[in-house]
């Protein structure tokens, strides 16, 4: 536990597309950074300008420095940052920082290691990329070589810091062979706050959405990008609607492959099954969970996997990839089941499993009611505080 008379800290976190995009790692660092605060730690984000956000500005009540940048292809709202070592030298000595947390592994980090190391302040860097994000969809001549690079770079960033951070044992498995050796490391969950994402009343969210709440309700949650992996979903639906046509798909999230997933369903001549919602509020999101009846991931690369924890902290039972690279497939402990990756006859066979029996997704949704508990945020923020005074 941290000591009630610890100082209270100054932090600097470093996430280039910060309060501009929904991305899991922008959401895990807006939860720490309110937690943090809430605590009594003083937090300012460092991140990029962006088509939307142009100048300074306010998220979740933190001080958001941001700085000229550069967009991202094909990212859904990615902007690199690019502030000079003076200007961040400046914010640095202003707010008195105590530490810097590096949180993605982008240019602002970059920048901040070189006026971190000026002014003498200590960094943590936290694991939140793996090369199949980046590179999913390169041909496959030059993934090797792609994710040689990526992991070279890495080995440089994180030799920067005093202590990494993985969101998940199977993070560290992976990733920590990456780092120079005797390098400290530490895991900790991106956690969810169970006191807002639990079981609750949906109010008008089946009008507002056009969703029937008389089908059995599928639901994916997350962006529409190659290593997510949607048009599997979507080609289990033929299948699962030939034993039972009693259903319908939710997909939320936003991505350049939405034209494609669309496309694939009027092919497939099940888009009447599919409800595309796009970008919701974070408040809807948590109706979206309560209004399904199974959620699927079939991501194949997950360093964590908060969708998968907040499905279960609103009672649901949960279908996932067995994909080497996802850690969400460690969620699935009686509460669900695994589908081969990228197979979509086996996907429809697992949730057909579901969809067939009101009794079993109830039991598997209580299992993950008690299962998410040990994933409270309250306890990844404490976890969070000792490893920053463990270095300073």
């Amino acid at each position: 536990m941290v000591e009630k008379d610890k100082k209270k800290l100054n932090i600097a976190m470093i996430c280039d597309p910060i309060g501009d995009n929904k991305s899991g790692v922008v959401i895990s660092t807006l939860r720490f950074g309110k937690s943090l605060n809430e605590r009594g730690h003083h937090v300012i984000f460092i991140g990029a300008k962006s088509g939307m956000v142009k100048n300074d500005d306010y998220n979740n009540g933190i001080k958001t420095y941001r700085y000229r940048s550069f967009p991202v292809p094909k990212s859904n709202g990615w902007n690199l940052a690019f502030p000079s070592v003076g200007e961040l030298k400046k914010v640095f000595k202003e707010e008195k920082i105590d530490l810097i947390h590096m949180v993605l592994p982008m240019s602002g980090s970059i920048v901040a290691i070189k006026a971190a190391k000026s002014l003498g302040i200590k960094m943590i860097a936290h694991s939140h990329s793996q090369a199949e994000n980046l590179f999913m969809d390169m041909p496959k001549p030059f993934k090797p070589f792609l994710f040689y690079i990526w992991n070279k770079y890495l080995v440089w960033l994180y030799s920067k810091a005093e202590l990494l951070i993985y969101p998940s044992k199977m993070a560290y498995e992976l990733l920590d062979k990456l780092s120079k050796k005797n390098k400290k490391s530490v895991v900790i969950s991106n956690g969810i706050n169970l006191e807002y994402f639990q079981k609750k009343d949906v109010g008008d969210f089946y009008e507002r959405f056009k969703i029937s709440n008389n089908k059995i309700n599928l639901l994916f949650l997350g962006r529409l990008f190659p290593e997510k992996s949607v048009e599997t979903i979507i080609k289990a639906l033929p299948y699962i609607i030939e034993k039972n046509d009693n259903v319908h798909l939710i997909i939320v999230g936003a991505g350049y492959l939405r034209k494609k997933l669309e496309k694939l369903a009027e092919i497939l001549e099940v888009d009447k099954y599919i409800s595309f919602l796009g970008i919701i509020s974070e408040e809807d999101k948590v109706s979206a969970y309560n209004s399904s009846d199974i959620f699927i991931l079939p991501s194949l690369a997950e360093l964590e996997g908060m969708v998968v924890l907040e499905a279960m902290a609103c009672g649901k039972p949960i279908i996932v990839s067995d994909a080497e690279m996802s850690a969400s497939r460690y969620f699935v402990e009686g509460n669900g089941f695994l589908f081969n990756k990228k197979d979509y006859r086996d996907l429809a066979k697992q949730a057909l499993k579901l969809i067939n029996s009101a009794d079993l997704r109830k039991e598997m949704g209580e299992i993950s009611l008690e299962k998410v508990k040990k994933y409270d945020i309250h306890k990844s923020i404490t976890a969070l505080e000792n490893a920053y005074y463990s270095i300073l």
